[in-house]
């Protein structure tokens, strides 16, 4: 037997933490182990239009393990057509025997089920519901959507405060053109991997990285590089302030903390390596400031 809670936690943001906060007293109160039932994708995601995910899946089990007892990934495919009362049945069927979710959780084929439905379901075959009332900052929802918003329009410091910790992109570093290099600012170029996931706004950002048991400053960009050319996919490229080794192959985490400027078209090589010079001159201000309020 389990106490469970069923959404797709997309960020694990602030407002998911409290469900997760609520879900573990519930399964102290029962002396039962923690559960999340997480969706591998949201409908969204299938749709067009659908701006991309806050974190991979892989990086949503990660944070969610170091937070539940155990983590079960649910197809979307498999339980979509389901009506909400076999929705119900099929977690009394797993164990589950106490549910917490958010306030605006809907369940069963179309999201014919809200959270009235749910108790009423859950009481008739004896599952203990706790619904949990939206988590406002700054008298804002905190939603995964909006968060993806905020990220795609930049403003990386509201961001930061719904999700609970600064908006970030991982993956490993590839070798690339190596203009960086010739020019005086290495980059580390990351592969994001083959998930849809949100696109920051392009420009340069002020961010800070780790790789290796490292934790650095850096200056990333995120666009097409127009001043050689342009190219037809989104590059990750951040230079790593002091810091100058080989590190291909190697998994890196950037959090992206503020924005600086947007993504320019050079006249030349100079005129790029030169703004990038007035970014890491901004960049360092930005270190003694960040360092001189910690």
């Amino acid at each position: 037997m389990i106490v469970a809670s069923v959404g797709v936690f997309d960020g694990v943001h602030s407002a998911h933490r409290q469900i997760l906060k609520d879900l573990k007293s519930m399964a102290k109160r029962h002396s039962l182990p923690s559960a999340v039932f997480t969706m591998v994708y949201p409908m969204e995601y299938y749709r067009k239009n659908f701006p991309g995910l806050l974190i991979s899946p892989a990086e949503r089990a990660q944070i969610l393990q170091d937070l539940v007892d155990e983590v079960y990934f649910l197809d979307l495919a498999e339980i979509s057509d389901m009506s909400a009362e076999d929705f119900v049945r099929f977690l009394k069927k797993f164990g589950v025997i106490g549910l917490v979710v958010g306030d605006d959780f809907k369940f069963g084929k179309g999201g014919e089920g809200d959270v009235e439905l749910l108790k009423e379901l859950c009481a008739e075959l004896g599952i203990d519901v706790q619904v949990v009332r939206e988590l406002r900052c700054n008298g804002e929802r905190v939603s995964s959507s909006r968060i993806r918003k905020l990220v795609m329009e930049g403003n990386m410091k509201k961001a930061a405060q719904l999700l609970g910790r600064p908006f970030s992109i991982s993956g490993k570093i590839y070798r690339d053109m190596g203009l960086g290099r010739k020019i005086g600012f290495p980059t580390a170029n990351l592969d994001r991997g083959p998930e849809i996931l949100v696109v920051p706004k392009s420009g340069v950002y002020f961010s800070k990285v780790s790789f290796l048991d490292r934790v650095m400053y850096g200056v990333t960009n995120i666009g097409t590089r127009p001043t050689i050319g342009g190219e037809d996919v989104i590059k990750y490229e951040t230079h790593i302030l002091d810091f100058n080794g080989d590190i291909y192959g190697v998994f890196m985490r950037v959090e992206l903390l503020e924005y600086m400027r947007s993504e320019e078209k050079f006249s030349n090589l100079e005129e790029l390596k030169a703004a990038i010079s007035r970014d890491v001159k901004v960049a360092r201000e930005m270190i003694a400031h960040v360092e001189k309020n910690s």
